[in-house]
């Protein structure tokens, strides 16, 4: 039985591993080829979730400043009605 030096092992293992990253790679729909179109791709989709959380936040402030200002209003109303009361 011949067994294998630590050079041979070394480059059995990465041979195995980069077959096995380039094919979930590719069945994930990545282009393994183009590595720069890959990486543009996946910089894209950062750029629009960090857009989407931009637009998640400022709706979450817009949302909350129409309800204090109707907050404010219905007490401003209450407080006119109450001063335009008379006893």
């Amino acid at each position: 039985m011949e067994y294998l030096s630590k050079q041979e092992a070394d480059a059995l293992a990465n041979s195995a591993a980069d077959k096995a990253v380039t094919a979930m790679l590719q069945k994930l729909g990545m282009d393994t080829e183009n590595v720069l179109e890959t990486q543009k791709d996946q910089a894209y989709l950062r750029q629009q979730r960090l857009a989407s959380e931009q637009v998640t936040k400022w709706s979450k402030r817009i949302i909350l400043g129409m309800f204090l200002s109707s907050l404010f209003g219905i007490f401003w109303a209450g407080f006119k009605a109450a001063l335009s009361v008379k006893s």
